[in-house]
């Protein structure tokens, strides 16, 4: 099978993962989780260049940073799918003394894991950091970060998207999940956004809008 067909035949599974792992403990962000389940697949299963004999520091591959950490079950499942830690561990999702806990943490030395996420407003910020480490380390691969729309938000945001085009971080691709959902709401009833393709481009970024995979 190519790449593309690993993916699509992957997805499904997913999808059963995060299901599974939420169900079982009456616990945990279903929503999100499968909204990006394509993205995540296709990120890990072609797009990235990552290494699974999992190193923290980072060298020498491409980097993924959650930042929406409540969507851990799909990260998880993702990561286990891709070889970095046995599929069967999915079963211990926010259990005592599990790895997989309800956000991710670097506490439990989960293969993968680079940040401790859930806090929202901040993962943009790690990402800049590790890209502009890259940078300084004549490393030519790139960082890619995830972020819920309502996390938009958090002033760090606009804070970090402003430094990254003021200090030429180009190594970085940056994706929102933009659902116009949050857990209070609507983005529109709790905090409109207004054009955020203009507002992101008013900073400078380089602005693509991918609709989703059918």
């Amino acid at each position: 099978m190519n790449d593309i067909e690993i993916i699509k035949n992957t997805i499904p599974q997913i999808r059963r993962d995060i299901l599974r792992m939420v169900h079982a403990n009456n616990s945990g962000h279903p929503g999100g989780s499968l909204g990006c389940t394509e993205f995540l697949s296709a990120l890990y299963f072609k797009i990235m260049k990552h290494n699974k004999s999992f190193q923290m520091n980072g060298e020498n591959e491409d980097l993924f940073f959650l930042s929406n950490g409540h969507i851990s079950p799909v990260l998880y499942s993702v990561l286990a799918r891709s070889g970095y830690f046995p599929v069967n561990e999915l079963n211990t999702f926010r259990k005592i003394n599990s790895r997989l806990q309800g956000h991710p943490t670097t506490h439990e030395k989960l293969e993968g894991i680079r940040i401790a996420s859930g806090s929202l407003g901040q993962g943009l910020s790690v990402a800049i950091g590790a890209a502009l480490t890259k940078k300084l380390n004549n490393d030519k691969h790139l960082v890619f970060s995830l972020h819920g729309d309502g996390e938009l938000q958090e002033g760090q945001i606009w804070e970090a998207l402003m430094y990254a085009s003021g200090n030429n971080v180009d190594n970085l691709i940056a994706t929102i999940d933009y659902n116009k959902r949050q857990i209070d709401g609507d983005i529109s009833d709790v905090l409109p956004l207004g054009n955020l393709k203009r507002k992101l481009e008013s900073f400078d970024w380089l602005v693509i809008e991918e609709k989703k995979w059918k």
